[in-house]
């Protein structure tokens, strides 16, 4: 056979791609399929069909957002015991629930919001931002013995796709970064697990920017494309039977086969934003610019809000779950070891109106009702047990009262202390109640539930139940079940379901 260069490096480049799958094979890669998933006997019937889950990392202060406590402004000497919330509260659709004040378009859409605020934790985690993310992610704690898929991975797996050519799980706004072991932590409890790689998320890092690989390279047409599949095709038909049925050949297989089919889609549209009506782009960008922060190396500009008209347009495609992130970065953003109260602002300035136009967007389309949004993050904040925030050890702020804390300038005026023992989480749509706060919490420190405490695992098992999977539903990995709630045993609050 004669090949001109072109055809050779093809050629080359085909083969290396069998060569990878060869190896996949080789090593006893067996990713996790809809085959060995186990339903849940009992699983209920599905008020939402997709989920939106907005996730907040950093421990967002829940005393001056979704659970505002009585405003203490700020006096120099001032105790930390006598702190309990640096804004005051505002008003909302909702008949007596309030928010911290900077949340105000928010506070128009809450007549069909949710407040969780009574999420509890036995596990203290202190400082340690990942750990807790990662219980956050996958419900599991960190050691778990194996790896622990996320929650849009099992979803994802659980329920399969919505539309043939949409992926069922997506992930918007992180960048596709392993310069460093953080950011490869971030990214393993954000992945597949041990389901494999076809669980894995399709990452969109820039959603502003659109999804050039979507588009073919310039002169390469699609003909070309096909001749190229079908020559590599060919060369995978000449493998030994036992790798050319294998399921890591598949799975490449496949992943391939549904990348050639985007490309080919009008679904592909979903992830241009240049068609959108200017109203409603507006909706979604920021009240604050890069000279209204503190840290200007941690601004984002409208990528959070392009993040979430994204997700939107791909739940209206099809998909099932989609992830919107304001991207973590350790002491900025939510995660503010001082200068609390003011970086606070700016941070509600930047999702309030987002968030707000999204709620809007699908009460308007009639999507509501059948999708999901959940808004999340890792811990509370409280009151910091030293000057220096971010140094106290593991449970030092879960019991921390402040008599002996002095609050000496402004930097140290804010909720900077790590609170694993409460939280929040917010839901709208996709079956649960509206209107309401579930849950109540002291109002001094340590501001703790006291009424109706929710545990992680439950708060699951209520999300999932929304999306018709009981808390049974299993995987198998190393030959025995791992449950989507730990060990099976989450049990949806019914107080939270309409």
């Amino acid at each position: 056979m004669n090949l001109d260069r072109r055809e050779f490096v093809m050629t080359t480049a085909a083969l290396a791609a069998a060569g990878l799958v060869a190896r996949g094979a080789a090593a006893g890669s067996k990713p996790a399929r809809r085959g060995v998933m186990e339903p849940d006997p009992d699983a209920p019937m599905p008020t939402a069909d997709a989920c939106i889950y907005i996730y907040l990392p950093g421990g967002v202060a829940q005393t001056d957002t979704w659970d505002p406590k009585q405003h203490t402004p700020f006096q120099q000497g001032m105790l930390g015991s006598e702190l309990q919330g640096t804004c005051a509260s505002i008003e909302t659709a909702a008949d007596g629930v309030r928010l911290g004040a900077g949340l105000e378009k928010m506070a128009g859409v809450m007549d069909k919001g949710c407040i969780l605020r009574t999420l509890t934790s036995d596990v203290m985690f202190g400082a340690v931002h990942l750990r807790a993310q990662y219980a956050l992610m996958t419900g599991y704690i960190h050691p778990a013995g194996f790896k622990a898929p996320s929650m849009g991975a099992l979803v994802g797996q659980s329920l399969g796709r919505r539309h043939p050519l949409v992926p069922e799980y997506i992930y918007i706004g992180r960048d596709i970064d392993t310069s460093d072991s953080e950011k490869q932590f971030i990214a393993e409890y954000l992945g597949p697990g041990f389901l494999g790689p076809a669980a894995a998320p399709f990452m969109i890092p820039d959603p502003g920017a659109g999804l050039a690989t979507l588009s073919a390279a310039a002169g390469m047409t699609p003909q070309r494309l096909d001749r190229r599949q079908a020559l590599l095709g060919k060369l995978n038909a000449l493998a030994d039977r036992a790798l050319r049925d294998s399921d890591a050949a598949e799975t490449v297989r496949r992943m391939m086969a549904d990348a050639r089919a985007m490309m080919d889609s009008p679904v592909k549209k979903a992830f241009d934003l240049s068609g959108e009506p200017e109203r409603v782009r507006d909706g979604y960008k920021a009240a604050v610019g890069p000279k209204g922060v503190i840290d200007k190396g941690y601004y984002h500009g409208d990528r959070f809000g392009n993040g979430l008209l994204m997700a939107r347009r791909l739940v209206e495609a099809g998909s099932r779950f989609v992830q919107v992130e304001y991207q973590y970065g350790p002491f900025k953003g939510f995660d503010m070891h001082e200068s609390g109260a003011t970086r606070m602002e700016e941070m509600k300035a930047q999702i309030d109106g987002p968030i707000a136009q999204l709620i809007t967007d699908l009460h308007e389309r009639g999507m509501l009702d059948r999708t999901l949004v959940v808004i999340g993050t890792e811990f509370g904040r409280t009151i910091a047990a030293a000057p220096a925030a971010g140094v106290e050890a593991e449970g030092a702020t879960e019991t921390h009262t402040g008599e002996k804390l002095v609050i000496a300038d402004e930097k140290m005026y804010g909720f900077h202390g790590h609170f694993s023992s409460c939280n929040n989480m917010l839901f709208f749509g996709g079956g649960f109640k509206k209107g309401i706060a579930y849950g109540k919490t002291a109002e001094r420190h340590p501001m703790l539930a006291v009424e109706n405490p929710v545990k992680l695992i439950d708060a699951h098992a209520t999300i999932y139940h929304a999306l018709g999977m009981g808390p049974r539903t299993s995987f198998v990995s190393e030959g025995r079940p791992i449950y989507i709630t730990k060990d099976g045993n989450g049990k949806a609050v019914a107080g939270l379901l309409g």
